[in-house]
């Protein structure tokens, strides 16, 4: 079955014709298996019956991607308890409820869960967690009512997305362990709630950003909450880390925090090219490192001031395992941040394989400037070769 979507004029009388609509169809439909069921809606609390009724026909005719997105008005949609007692659902993705700890979870084949701007009390999670036993996916994204993500060695979880939406400082922690997961992503507020990490030993990538602007990056809880987020994830594979948490990090350098150290092997950072302190301080602590990605948000025209210092930067040691690196978009027209660090690079990364960056320029004559730049920096490593992209 197809996807429904409503109005998005936020007109009462067109979405009332909408819901009409689709009650007359689906009063007309005879089927006894659904592949997906898909409706974004804006709801208003005196719809509750009619989307009730839509739920308990996907459940009874065994849908098994089941998209509630609902763009609420006032009130929290509650779903019945057939969106709960439905063991035929693998694709669960929910938007704009409140789900009932009382409910009785059977959702044998669930294996990918999101959730959106959903309040999911604490008894409920904790059902959900242990009562899906093919749940391989958990998104839980600007959700309420749970401070604890506790997963058992036996579970098959291996993807975990948290983006927090608790900004009280003083609120309790978000706890996580979760033995058994892979992925884990987590955006955190800035100012808000700490974020306390347990066991995750099979931990293999992970993904951390902080959101928000009104926040002190130089304050001491700040640095200290960043250092015990990187000493938790030291020893994961692939480490990514957004705009914000390389902004404390850069603070952290430039104060003289040091960094724990870690075998991480591939580090992704979406950095601004005033935080390239940060990215120097993040190699430094990845002895093990093979693969650095960069990825900036320069665009054509801008052009890039360096500070006093930046060109005689380096890195305190040399970088023994670094093969690949990828530049995109860190420099403006000049591209004179990208050349400072991509000479520290060629010269602290011994057994360099490739260099590729792509950068935005104002014309021909400013990209050839860097090529001849880039030619005159000495390698430390002979087989590094370096393709700059227009």
């Amino acid at each position: 079955m197809g996807r429904m979507d409503s109005p998005g004029d936020g007109s009462i009388q067109k979405t009332r014709d909408f819901v009409c609509w689709v009650n007359r169809a689906l009063a007309v439909r005879t089927v006894n298996y659904l592949e997906n069921f898909d409706v974004r809606f804006l709801f208003h609390k005196c719809f509750s019956s009619d989307v009730d009724a839509w739920v308990k026909f996907a459940a009874k005719n065994k849908v098994k991607k089941l998209n509630l997105h609902l763009y609420c008005w006032d009130d929290l949609y509650a779903p019945p308890e057939a969106m709960y007692s439905c063991p035929s659902l693998t694709t669960l993705h929910v938007k704009g409820c409140i789900m009932d700890f009382k409910r009785t979870v059977e959702w044998q084949s669930l294996t990918d869960l999101h959730l959106h701007e959903v309040f999911v009390d604490q008894r409920l999670l904790d059902k959900i967690l242990s009562s899906c036993p093919v749940l391989y996916t958990l998104f839980l994204q600007r959700c309420r009512g749970f401070n604890l993500l506790e997963v058992n060695s036996r579970s098959r979880l291996h993807r975990l997305s948290v983006e927090d939406c608790e900004y009280k400082e003083d609120a309790p922690s978000l706890k996580i362990s979760a033995p058994s997961i892979h992925s884990l992503k987590v955006v955190l507020p800035m100012g808000g709630r700490k974020l306390q990490l347990g066991n995750i030993s099979s931990l293999v990538t992970v993904n951390i950003d902080y959101e928000g602007f009104s926040w002190d990056s130089s304050t001491v809880e700040v640095l200290i909450g960043a250092r015990e987020l990187l000493e938790s994830v030291k020893h994961v594979r692939e480490l990514c880390v957004g705009w914000q948490f390389i902004k404390i990090v850069s603070m952290m350098a430039v104060t003289g925090w040091q960094l724990p150290q870690s075998r991480r092997k591939i580090l992704i950072v979406a950095s601004d090219y005033e935080y390239s302190i940060g990215i120097i301080v993040l190699l430094e602590s990845s002895p093990n490192l093979e693969v650095l990605s960069i990825v900036g948000c320069a665009t054509a025209g801008e052009d890039v001031i360096l500070e006093p210092g930046v060109e005689e930067d380096d890195l305190a040691c040399d970088l023994l395992h670094l093969k690949a690196i990828r530049i995109r978009h860190f420099a403006g027209s000049t591209g004179e941040l990208m050349l400072a660090l991509a000479r520290i690079l060629l010269k602290r990364a011994t057994a360099l394989e490739e260099m590729v960056i792509t950068t935005y320029v104002k014309d021909l004559s400013d990209f050839t400037e860097m090529v001849q730049a880039m030619l005159t920096y000495p390698r430390s490593s002979a087989k590094a070769v370096v393709r700059l992209i227009k």
